[in-house]
């Protein structure tokens, strides 16, 4: 028989069969809609998380007392690193002038964080998430970029001035249609003078980038910085950003950036830094293996359904076959060939599992667009995930496919026309 022949001979013998043919493809349907739904959403959270980071750069290291890692192990564990942390020395101006006239070094900014308060203006109110304080060089490292207004001057960070930079989130809330340079706006008990306003940056996995509020670090550090609270000896410390010049190696920049802070600290040859060098690629890394897991773990319970799927189809088959065992007979008696019955309904199944495969496709396109619009994940399907998805959903088929076309094609003609 011709592959049209052969397509259209399935059909009919599927749709002879509506209901149970439905039923069949559940497990397929599930399983590729699942893989697709979970790659739309891991593929569209790296794209834009690789986005934002990619505005910080990746010739950028953050100077601080503790290295990046994911929380977790054991409580004394934790304790244990949290007391080693917090025994170290501080991190100083002097070290971002030293780390600034390094021949590698771009930029060196400040950075001072402080912890979340209520800003307010005349009747409004929001509360900063994300308070820090720094000097002129932060904005030109970290990704951001004035909407309105002024960086910070020398001045503002020798006098330690009351003077504040607003994200959009922050601005728009407090002063809605009012330009808001020039004005006043008290944060935590001291009045604050406007300055600049920031171009809008978005979200990233829920955190709104938007909802950040700068102020000299000598002002940072004048009013708000406590060394008796224990976190500002650890998350809170002053900290530094670094960004080196386009055409030094990485490895190499941080190499030299060690070195000075170990001369500088008094470090022997033997002693371990008592400080921490942490990049962007870290964050990554730390991103791909939680994705990459979570993935993994998602394509596990897929593959599990597409395998009991396979074996519902192998045993429909098992089932249509003795069902047709007399049309088997009759085709071959007026001449088909064990390979044409062999080919009918191994392309039965093959067409079963590829039609619940492109309905998965379509069940999982919808999954991830309602994910996008309903929560801050985003969702992009790549290409790929479709043809994956749908080679895997009929490589079910042939596999579970082959048994009972194979069966259907060894039977004994006369054996056939004489089955009740």
């Amino acid at each position: 028989m011709s592959l049209w022949t052969l397509l259209k001979t399935s059909y009919l013998g599927l749709k002879a069969n509506k209901l149970r043919s439905i039923l069949t493809t559940l497990g397929i349907i599930i399983g590729v809609g699942t893989v697709i739904s979970m790659v739309s959403i891991i593929d569209g959270m790296n794209k834009y998380v690789y986005s934002v980071l990619g505005d910080i750069g990746t010739k950028t290291v953050y100077v601080q007392k503790w290295k990046w890692i994911i929380i977790g192990g054991s409580q004394s564990k934790m304790r244990k690193l949290w007391r080693e942390v917090s025994r170290r020395r501080d991190l100083t101006m002097e070290d971002v002038k030293a780390i600034s006239h390094l021949d590698v070094v771009d930029r060196a900014a400040a950075f001072q964080p402080i912890f979340s308060g209520k800003a307010k203006y005349k009747s409004n109110s929001v509360d900063c998430n994300n308070v820090a304080g720094t000097d002129d060089q932060y904005i030109y490292i970290s990704g951001y970029e004035l909407d309105k207004g002024r960086n910070f001057i020398d001045q503002d960070i020798q006098l330690g001035r009351r003077v504040v930079i607003l994200g959009s989130y922050i601005a728009k809330t407090l002063f809605e249609d009012e330009d808001p340079l020039g004005k006043s706006i008290v944060f935590k008990g001291h009045k604050f003078t406007v300055i600049g306003v920031l171009k809008p940056k978005g979200e990233l996995m829920g955190n709104n980038l938007d909802d950040i509020l700068l102020m000299p670090v000598t002002t940072a550090r004048k009013y708000y910085y406590n060394p008796r609270w224990r976190p500002y000896r650890v998350w809170y410390s002053f900290r530094i950003l670094v960004k080196f010049k386009d055409d030094v190696p990485m490895k190499a920049g941080m190499k030299m950036l060690e070195n000075l802070l170990r001369v500088r600290r008094g470090l022997r040859f033997d002693q371990d830094d008592d400080f921490a060098l942490n990049t962007s690629e870290m964050l990554l890394s730390a991103y791909k293996k939680l994705t990459s897991g979570i993935f993994i773990a998602m394509v596990g319970i897929a593959s599990l359904a597409l395998i009991v799927g396979g074996i519902g189809i192998m045993n429909i088959m098992l089932v249509s076959v003795t069902e047709r065992t007399r049309e088997i007979g009759i085709r071959m008696a007026v001449g088909a060939k064990r390979r044409d019955i062999l080919y009918q309904f191994l392309f039965e199944s093959i067409f079963l599992t590829t039609v619940g495969g492109l309905i998965g496709v379509f069940l999982g396109l919808v999954i991830a667009k309602a994910v996008d619009i309903a929560t801050p994940l985003p969702a992009s399907m790549p290409i790929w995930s479709v043809i994956v998805g749908l080679g895997f959903s009929s490589a079910v088929g042939l596999f579970f496919g082959i048994y009972p076309a194979n069966k259907a094609s060894k039977m004994d003609p006369i054996e056939a026309l004489r089955y009740e």
